[in-house]
């Protein structure tokens, strides 16, 4: 009962199973969809925006790169504020200003500017002019170009590719007092994507932008770069860049994604919902009814019921054929059902007859032994195991009269209850014929006749036949188409005897057939037998054949004739081992004593 109950909740626990796995594969799908919908929209607006900016961002670089090419010397002037970080100030001293209204400084700075003049090729005080005329040309160039929404950089990068030289917040409001700020700082390459493949590019493609997008940790603020070398001479690269500022844009983007996703989610959840009520109505509220309908049916075997339960689901799916095809399995099943309970019952009755019929052939061969126990001139043993309820083989063995002893062994063509009718009108014929003073041959002829007369369905037996006349052991014999005897001799054992061979039984009309004799004497034996024991076959389809059973003869050549049975019929199984039996088995064996005393 504990177990009935168990298996109970499993079938209830599996009952829902197949609504609730759909309902999370249906789940996942949507929230996939909804994701990779609102991923792409977020990537396709975000690449639209910053593309929108590139066209403006290249506008401004273009037009700073053409103005400071014509600088030179801005390699030495970045080196020199890596080596004297104190120089970004640039305040004039008055003395300096003295100086600039000299014609001949002023021609200097020029030559200095265009790149007629070495740095090296004047003394420290003009360097050190030089240096502040530099920050203040790029201020100005810097903050009067510089109108972009988030401002312009102008950075050195150094040789040792993460030493970064910049300018930043720069103003100008006049000459003298323009303030410019320069610091050296850590601008990794590996943090930049862009800087890393500016590098990497080493100027190879003049006048190509590098963009990327940033975000400042520090600050918060989300940046969209775009760097261009304008400058390049040895120990760095002058490099302007471009930046904007789109945190507001970012995050407003964000936001509508975040709103997406929650109104998404919740579109999702009624959607998923109105499915799963879909697929309850239209598969698994009808495949429960066809499971009813089952376990009913293996109640009560009630196919109107079943057909009734079926008519009822109304969906035009594949759940609907099934339903009406497990309709029709009910009825047809019902059908089948009646149909076996017939077959069984005339099974039943077949058996049966076959049963009497066995009986009534086992009760035609002599079965009771020994069979004639007051006659001490010979012994006699025989059996027969049909390979089917009944068989084709049969032995027999009478008194023609008080010295004449008759033996017969045949073989009926086919198995089965055929076999077994042609068996017993043959043995009935063939016990007719054997009246006193008639020669084996001679009763095998007779007989022949008979048969062939009345057999339209052209069936034949072989047969060997023997008379044995008991007060002087000559044995008379006649072979129509039956296996070699085997007897055992004077010599102590047994052999086969090849005697002729005539045309079986039932086959040609005019048959005449061969007599010969053997002497037996005493304790001599002869075994006859059908073809079941020599084409006894194994799993591999190999022959027992008869020099394994003359081999089992050998054995005990000696022993009475019902163990000599037992022997060949031990050793039969042996071979065979679990193939299946074939062909009828019989055998006879026997042995002469002497004439009586």
């Amino acid at each position: 009962m504990k177990s009935e109950g168990k298996t109970r909740k499993v079938k209830r626990e599996r009952s829902h199973k197949l609504i609730i796995e759909v309902g999370i594969i249906a789940l996942l799908f949507f929230a996939a969809t909804l994701f990779f919908t609102l991923y792409s929209d977020y990537v396709i607006t975000k690449d639209a925006y910053l593309s929108s900016k590139n066209e403006l961002i290249e506008r401004d670089l273009t037009n700073l790169q053409v103005k400071f090419k014509d600088i030179r010397n801005i390699g030495w002037v970045l080196d020199n504020m890596k080596k004297f970080p104190d120089s970004a100030s640039i305040e004039v001293t008055e003395d300096e200003e003295e100086l600039y209204m000299d014609p001949e400084v002023e021609k200097k700075l020029e030559d200095l500017i265009h790149g007629n003049l070495s740095p090296e090729d004047v003394d420290s005080t003009m360097q050190n002019l030089y240096v502040k005329h530099i920050y203040s040309i790029l201020a100005l160039t810097l903050s009067r170009d510089g109108e972009t929404e988030n401002g312009i950089w102008l950075m050195g990068i150094l040789n040792d590719n993460q030493s970064i030289l910049y300018m930043d917040d720069m103003t100008y409001e006049s000459y003298g007092d323009s303030e410019v700020y320069m610091e050296l700082m850590d601008y990794r390459s590996s943090e930049h994507s862009a800087v890393k493949e500016l590098l990497s590019d080493n100027g190879k493609t003049d006048g190509k932008v590098f963009y990327e997008t940033y975000y400042d940790e520090a600050s918060g603020h989300a940046y969209y770069n775009g760097y261009l070398i304008v400058n390049k001479e040895a120990g760095a690269k002058c490099v302007l860049c471009v930046r904007y500022d789109w945190t507001d844009f970012h995050n407003k983007l964000y936001d509508n994604a975040k709103q997406s996703m929650i109104v998404g989610f919740l579109v999702l959840l009624v959607l998923n919902g109105l499915l799963m009520l879909f697929i309850y109505k239209k598969v698994i509220s009808p495949v429960l009814k066809v499971k009813s309908g089952v376990s009913e049916y293996m109640e009560d075997k009630d196919s109107d019921a079943v057909t009734e339960k079926m008519n009822d689901i109304k969906v035009r799916n594949e759940i609907g054929v099934l339903a009406d095809s497990f309709s029709d399995l009910a009825t047809e099943m019902d059908r089948y059902t009646e149909e076996i309970v017939i077959l069984n019952d005339e099974k039943t009755r077949i058996k049966t007859e076959l049963g009497l019929a066995k009986s009534i052939q086992s009760s035609m061969l002599p079965s009771n032994f020994p069979a004639f126990p007051n006659r001490k001139e010979f012994d006699i043993y025989a059996s027969m195991d049909p390979a089917k309820e009944v068989g084709g083989d049969f032995y027999d063995f009478f008194l023609i009269d008080e010295d004449h002893l008759c033996i017969i062994i045949a073989d009926v063509s086919g198995k089965g209850v055929p076999a077994a009718l042609f068996m017993m009108s043959s043995k009935i014929i063939l016990e007719n014929q054997s009246m006193p003073g008639k020669t084996p041959a001679q009763i095998l002829t007779d007989a022949n006749k008979i048969i062939f007369s009345n057999n339209k369905e052209k069936m034949f037996v072989t047969v060997w036949l023997g008379i044995l006349e008991l007060s002087t052991g000559k044995l008379s014999a006649s072979n129509a188409g039956h296996e070699y005897p085997a007897i055992k001799d004077e010599s102590g054992s047994f052999s086969l005897y090849k005697d002729k061979h005539g045309l079986v039984i039932g086959a040609m009309a005019m048959m005449n057939y061969t007599d010969y004799e053997i002497v037996l004497k005493p304790g001599d034996k002869i075994f006859v037998y059908t073809d079941g024991v020599a084409e006894a076959s194994n799993s591999k389809k190999e022959l027992f054949g008869t020099d394994r059973m003359v081999e089992a003869l050998n054995k005990k050549p000696d022993a009475a004739p019902d163990e000599l049975l037992a022997l060949v019929r031990e050793d039969v199984d042996a071979f065979v081992k679990n193939a299946e039996q074939f062909d009828d088995l019989t055998m006879l064996c026997l042995e002469y004593h002497g004439p009586a005393k």
